[in-house]
């Protein structure tokens, strides 16, 4: 501080330092990444390969982290028959955990990036029975990872994906999202050429708009999908019910954290289409237990339960879906058939505006005219505001007032089949078509494909090879046991809805990450439905629903992958996302 001179003049006070020989003029100053090397060849040179790939890591020297910390390519034949049947399992003793494993890079934002796949099964095992003193193995779940190996795990989020049906295997997301590669589909286009069969193989890429950039990847076969199996005296069918299918996707990703050491990653979980119903559920199952079950490790870093969920193109409440529910409204419908209309050029109400902004028009045509008129139909019918509401209807979706006159509440299985004379529409897209003569609907178009370059792929690039059937759908749909949360009769038994499930997961982390992604044509799960389920549990000013170009599988149209993608970023990138603000300001 200044001091006063015997003049009284303020000066600086006088600093006397030592005497320290300045550094040689040669010599060089070690950068934070020479001492982090250094130290680390010490390291392995006694053995510590573990502790110097850590170190390496911590020090953002991914590539060379990765050549200590990856495990070595390993191939697997794998000669186990997994049946998927509803009344099929697999001894316990012949299951082995061994995964493939295949080192490999792509590029990731410009750099050439180290990365691993590795596919096989990890066992699920339930809660130890307090009676019997252990745990019961349940199901041989096969899943592929993706990971980037070089990074810190405590930093480097990991995602669980699974698709829908219920009885879907995780393929269309794995062979056309956000793995390391995709199929391009490049919907809706279906070529004349494929009128009568379908395609045997689509364009395989690298994937530009990968998720290895934000988060590890893990795609996920529930029992008697895919290769993933009942373990006996289990069966798959005592798996195929919304609730023992959530508890034990509960049970294997529990497994996977302890068995591969990700008990501190930030962890996210990504449902598609039935997904809307499972993800809540096994993400509020995850919460309730905590980490009771998490093995103990030796960072003593924080441990992470769940840290947000990602619905793509989900269903949230089966009594609320009028395909689901025959009884329900269909005005959640609405919106997707004007988009559908306005594609195939039979709707003009939209004109010149864009999809944004017709989904806004379209939302307040529902509320304020469509769904005030149906209360009391009967007496509106015929009046002159009922015909004004039959020709809006009629302009704004291209279906016919006659159709809408004879069923106010019409119901998407007439638009796929009727709204285009002599096409049959995709209910998953319903820009789709084909000839009625064709033998087979646009929802399959990829099919075959998929599922005869996932085997080709997985033994190319993930060096797994097994010869069972792979099971892509939907052998336990027929099975399934609907009953949800103690609901096991009456008519809304068969209609779970994973609401109740998203709001106590709230209560269990407030600060939970949530983002709900539709495609505009999609009418099978319609996007504005989910807006009217999240309204009616009070939860919509929550819980943002993003809206694409495209159906059901919104990834598989190319306009819209790159604007998921941006959204999607913005999602792994900031913590606040989607958090109110009296929390986001914490």
């Amino acid at each position: 501080m200044p001091v006063a001179s015997v003049s009284g003049e303020t000066v600086a006070p006088l600093i006397v330092t030592p005497d320290v020989a300045p550094p040689p003029m040669d010599a060089v100053v070690e950068s934070p990444a020479d001492v982090a090397r250094k130290e680390a060849t010490k390291l392995a040179a006694v053995g510590r390969t573990l502790e110097a790939g850590n170190l390496l890591a911590e020090a953002g020297l991914e590539e060379e982290a990765f050549a200590l910390l990856a495990p070595t390519d390993r191939v697997i034949h794998d000669p186990n028959t997994y049946g998927t049947s509803d009344d099929e399992a697999i001894e316990l003793s012949v299951v082995d955990e061994t995964t493939s494993v295949k080192r490999s890079k792509m590029m990731i934002n410009g750099t050439l990036t180290p990365f691993t796949a590795q596919a096989g099964h990890l066992i699920a095992y339930a809660p130890k029975d307090a009676a019997a003193g252990q745990e019961a193995a349940e199901a041989a779940i096969f899943y592929t990872a993706y990971t980037r190996d070089g990074l810190p795990k405590d930093k480097r989020p990991v995602t669980f994906l699974w698709n829908g049906g219920p009885g879907s295997a995780s393929i269309w997301l794995h062979m056309g999202s956000w793995g390391p590669v995709r199929l391009k589909s490049d919907a809706p286009s279906i070529p004349e050429e494929f009128y009568k069969k379908q395609p045997e193989s689509l364009p395989l890429e690298e994937n530009a708009i990968t998720l290895l950039d934000k988060t590890d990847l893990v795609f996920v076969d529930p029992p008697g999908t895919g290769y993933s199996t009942a373990i006996s005296p289990y069966i798959n069918n005592n798996f195929w019910g919304t609730d023992a299918d959530a508890r034990l996707l509960r049970d294997f990703i529990i497994r996977y954290n302890n068995v591969n050491n990700r008990q501190t990653s930030p962890k996210y979980l990504y449902g598609e289409s039935y997904g809307g119903i499972r993800t809540p559920i096994v993400g509020d199952l995850l919460l309730d237990e905590g980490t009771a079950r998490f093995l103990p490790e030796s960072s003593g870093k924080q441990n992470i339960v769940v840290s947000g969920l990602i619905l793509n193109s989900p269903i949230l409440n089966y009594a609320s879906n009028c395909h689901m529910a025959y009884r329900s409204s269909c005005a959640g419908y609405l919106p997707s058939y004007a988009m559908v209309g306005d594609y195939h050029k039979l709707a003009a109400a939209r004109g010149n505006a864009s999809a944004e902004s017709y989904l806004q028009s379209m939302r307040t045509f529902v509320t304020e005219k469509y769904l005030p008129s149906v209360k009391d139909w009967k007496t509106v019918k015929d009046t002159a505001p009922g015909k004004e509401l039959i020709a809006e209807l009629e302009a704004r979706t291209g279906i016919p007032a006659a159709q809408w006159t004879s069923d106010i509440n019409t119901k998407p299985d007439w638009v796929q089949l009727n709204l285009v004379p002599s096409y049959k529409l995709g209910r998953y897209d319903g820009r789709m078509k084909l000839p009625k003569s064709s033998p087979y609907g646009p929802d399959g178009y990829i099919d075959d494909a998929f599922v005869n370059q996932f085997k080709s792929y997985m033994k190319q690039s993930v060096n797994y090879e097994n010869s069972s059937y792979y099971s892509a759908c939907c052998s336990a749909y027929g099975y399934w046991q609907w009953f949800h949360d103690g609901l096991t009769s009456g008519y809304s038994s068969y209609d779970p809805s994973s609401l109740p499930d998203l709001k106590e997961s709230l209560a269990f982390n407030p600060e939970l990450r949530l983002l709900i992604i539709h495609g505009y044509e999609d009418i099978a799960t319609p996007g504005f439905q989910t807006e009217l389920d999240l309204k009616n549990a009070g939860m919509a000013d929550r819980v943002p629903v993003k809206w694409f170009e495209g159906g059901h599988m919104t990834y598989d149209t190319e306009a819209s992958r790159a604007p998921l993608k941006a959204e999607i970023d913005k999602y792994f990138d900031d913590p606040r996302y989607s958090l109110p603000p009296a929390i986001a300001s914490n």
